[in-house]
């Protein structure tokens, strides 16, 4: 999948940003990848979570903004865009 200067390979789980590797966890793969496929939709936090984990999960309350906050360092700020009150949805690729 190529989203502008993001390339993803589902199958192989890498991602490179304008040709270079960038490695990520595996929940941070999986978010982005969620978002990707769901490129204009907001999540609420409460919906990532069940994503990621399921509902069995038992998570720390921040760990998705734990996961948006290391993409963000490694994609730049705009990556995820918090939409306020609401949640998150992807943002714009630089």
């Amino acid at each position: 999948m190529q989203i502008g200067p993001l390339s993803i390979d589902q199958a192989g789980r890498s991602v490179t940003l304008s040709g270079t590797e960038v490695p990520l966890g595996r929940r941070e793969f999986d978010l982005l990848e969620f978002m990707l496929l769901h490129p204009n939709r907001v999540f609420s936090r409460d919906q990532l979570v069940e994503q990621l984990y399921g509902w069995d999960g038992d998570v720390e309350s921040n760990v998705i903004e734990v996961h948006v906050h290391h993409l963000r360092r490694k994609f730049g700020a705009g990556v995820v865009k918090t939409i306020r009150g609401v949640g998150y949805r992807l943002g714009e690729l630089s």
